[in-house]
């Protein structure tokens, strides 16, 4: 348990690393509330990491619809080519 000031300190003073790290993390977890406005706070004067966010939520949305295509294909009896199953599994996170 972080105290109140080791909140505002991350609140205040959040690097790019750790508001790349938070960005991740915040696609697997809810962030606690002190979190959150760190990287709201971040993201509001830093492009790199507004960015980060956009390829990282791009990514996903991407394998999630490959995931899905494969999963139809599958159920309607098709047979996916050997080759193109390898690249699937290699964008897997």
């Amino acid at each position: 348990m972080q105290t109140l000031y080791q909140q505002l300190q991350l609140i205040l003073t959040i690097e790019c690393g750790r508001a790349s790290q938070l960005t991740s993390e915040s696609f697997e977890r809810k962030l606690l509330r002190h979190e959150r406005w760190a990287l709201w706070f971040h993201k509001l004067s830093c492009w790199s990491c507004r960015q980060f966010e956009r390829q990282l939520r791009f990514l996903r949305e991407a394998v999630q619809r490959l995931e899905r295509a494969e999963q139809q294909s599958l159920a309607a009896g098709e047979t996916l080519d050997p080759d193109f199953k390898q690249r699937l599994k290699q964008l897997k996170p």
